[in-house]
């Protein structure tokens, strides 16, 4: 036998098991996107300081855990925990930074602006990653403040949003 004749061969018969394993993963969905619309509810509370800034301007800095249960999901999952450390000022808004984990662990970060925690305020963030099934997840979410509270401190509060609703997709 020629020496390149067996090279052609060995590549013929590798050519249905190449074609088998790649129609293996397309199966099993491991190049499937996945993307939707999700909506529901958070419930959260935390603390916050207002720091000494310009006279009727108020700034503050607060820290924020709370459940976000989701009636429409991010895939099969429904049910976060999350928490929210945020700057607002009463001039320019807020920024926010947020972290959702599920019940395994996996987790999603997010970024978000809107006005000062309290009731009325909107708040629009976006996702710009994950962990775990939600690695490389992208999508934007929006929420209304329905409710927000403060102990009489002012340091203390909560609050509850019964709108939150966005899209996302995971690559």
């Amino acid at each position: 036998m020629k020496r390149g004749n067996w090279r052609t061969m060995l590549a013929g018969a590798m050519l249905p098991v190449v074609i088998a394993a790649c129609a293996a993963l397309l199966h099993t969905g491991a190049f499937a996107e996945e993307s939707g619309d999700f909506k529901g509810t958070l419930t959260a509370s935390g603390s916050r300081e207002k720091l000494p800034f310009l006279p009727g301007r108020e700034v503050g800095i607060f820290s924020i855990e709370g459940h976000v249960n989701l009636s429409h999901g991010l895939g099969e999952t429904k049910d976060f925990w999350a928490t929210w450390v945020g700057l607002w000022d009463t001039e320019t808004g807020g920024v926010v930074r947020c972290v959702w984990r599920d019940l395994h662990g996996h987790r999603i970060f997010g970024v978000l602006s809107g006005t000062r925690l309290k009731e009325g305020a909107v708040l629009s963030g976006e996702f710009v990653g994950g962990t775990g099934p939600f690695e490389g997840i992208q999508g934007d979410f929006r929420f209304t403040w329905t409710l927000v509270s403060y102990d009489t401190g002012d340091d203390v509060l909560s609050g509850y949003a019964t709108d939150i609703h966005g899209t996302y997709r995971i690559p």
